[in-house]
Order: C-alpha cells, then structure tokens, then sequence
C-alpha cells in the first residue's frame, strides 16, 4: 500500500487521544473522503511509573496508530529518528513532526496530503505562531531568531531556521542527512538539524497553513520551571560546544538565564548555571 504521510506525535504526561494536535489531526482527516489511510505514530515520554495509555483508548476508523513507550524519557530527537525508521518500514514517502501542544486548522490533512502528492521539494514549513506572533519559519544568524516579514510559497535554506511542529520531510532526505542529533534531548535539535542542511541549495516548500503552538517552558511553576531548565542547560553544551563561545554565551545562555531568573523571581537558575 502507498502510505504517503506518517504523522508522528510525541507526547508527555498526557493520553495522546487527548492531546490538542491528535485531537485535530483527526477531526480534520475526517473532513474529507481520502483514498489514503490515515498513520500516526505516538511516541510516549511519559515517565511515570504507573501509566497506561492503551488499555481504554477510543477506536477510531481508518486510522492506523503505531504506539511506542519510552519510560526513560529519551527525548525528542530519539522520537523523530524513531518515526523516521517506522516510515521506511512501512514504506511512508513523508514524515510530519508534531508536538502535543499544536493547534491544527480543520484543513491540516488535506493541505499537508496535496503538498506530498504534489511537490519535488524534501521538506516543507507551515507558518507557526505563537500567540499572534510569526515563530517558524525564521531567520537564524548569530544564535538568534528573526521574523520573516513576507513569507512565499518556496524558501532558499540560507539562514533560516524552523520549529519541529509541522515539519514535513521525506523520510529518506531525513535519514540520508544523519536524523537528529541524539545526544539532544529536547532543545535545539530542530535547530541544529536545520542548520545542517543550510547553504546547500535546499529549498523548502512553504505549506498554507498556520499552526499555533503553546510551550510547556511557559509556566510560572518554578519547581517545573528549575527542573525543565536543568534539561535545557545540558542540551545548551552540547549544541554549544562548537560554537563562538563568547557570541553563544551573551546571545543564547545568558539571555536565557536572565529570563528564567526575572520570569521566577528566584537567583536558584543562576546556581544551577553556575553548577553546571
């Protein structure tokens, strides 16, 4: 059978069938009479001891659902390279990353269908906002995001940048140019891929679609906030290690620092920084 997308989301601490992207993805499948089934691979992070997320859930027609569990709370990067393998497996052309906090509009599976079926790209973007604000695609020079101002149908890979949520990208392109890095656990691994296939000659589709995401960095709960910043402190050396390290520090680390310090109230980040 041709599978011509697999859509892949990774979830946490949360039952996929009622997390924000599955619940849209599959309301806008059913918008339509397609002759292709609908593949979704979950990939659970969740790392409680006690958690099941397959003994009661719903059935859904036409929809095929791959599950995996991964108790150790690998991270992202293990669950995109994940997904990537399933879709050569079972012979999918596409693979779409998506986060469990995306909002997706009623026209996702059919905008995303007709751009696989119909483009000699390897990867594509949606626009993501945030709130109102344009996130993804961007500009990326010098560690730091920038807005494209007027975004058209195609993107010359020069200094960009994207978010995971809503990319689309041939399975055999992602694989062919290493996956994502696995020593990234849940911070910069779009970025550092992306900046792999920068100044290449890439060109990515632009998908009319606007996705809207909401991050669980965002939080004023300073216990959840010190335990996430301990995370992104360990992906922070390992994205930084071959970089400027004066430019890294003052553009990414210590910007990132302040926030989290002003955001909380709390000088604890800056002995959790100072601690390594």
């Amino acid at each position: 059978m041709n599978i011509p997308i697999l859509f892949g989301i990774v979830c946490f601490r949360e039952k996929y069938w009622k997390s924000q992207s599955f619940k849209n993805l599959i309301e806008s499948y059913y918008q339509g009479l397609y002759d292709y089934q609908l593949y979704i691979s979950i990939y659970d992070n969740t790392d409680f001891d006690e958690w099941d997320s397959i003994s009661d859930s719903p059935d859904f027609n036409n929809i095929n659902i791959k599950y995996y569990r991964d108790a150790s709370n690998t991270g992202i990067s293990a669950a995109f390279n994940h997904f990537a393998k399933l879709s050569q497996q079972i012979n999918a052309q596409w693979i779409v990353f998506l986060d469990q906090d995306t909002s997706l509009p009623i026209n996702f599976f059919q905008q995303y269908l007709e751009k696989s079926l119909n483009t000699n790209k390897n990867i594509a973007f949606p626009k993501v906002y945030a709130k109102k604000y344009l996130l993804s695609p961007s500009y990326y020079k010098w560690y730091r995001t920038s807005v494209i101002k007027n975004i058209s149908t195609e993107l010359l890979l020069e200094n960009i940048t994207a978010i995971n949520s809503g990319m689309m990208i041939r399975s055999d392109f992602y694989l062919q140019n290493g996956g994502y890095n696995k020593d990234l656990r849940l911070d910069f691994c779009d970025h550092e891929f992306i900046e792999r296939i920068n100044n290449k000659n890439i060109v990515a589709d632009i998908i009319d679609v606007s996705l809207y995401q909401e991050f669980s960095s965002q939080t004023n709960n300073k216990k959840k906030s010190i335990e996430r910043y301990k995370l992104y402190i360990k992906d922070l050396k390992i994205y930084g290690k071959n970089k400027n390290k004066i430019l890294f520090f003052l553009r990414v680390d210590l910007l990132h620092l302040l926030k989290e310090i002003y955001r909380n109230r709390s000088l604890e980040f800056l002995k959790i920084r100072l601690n390594g």
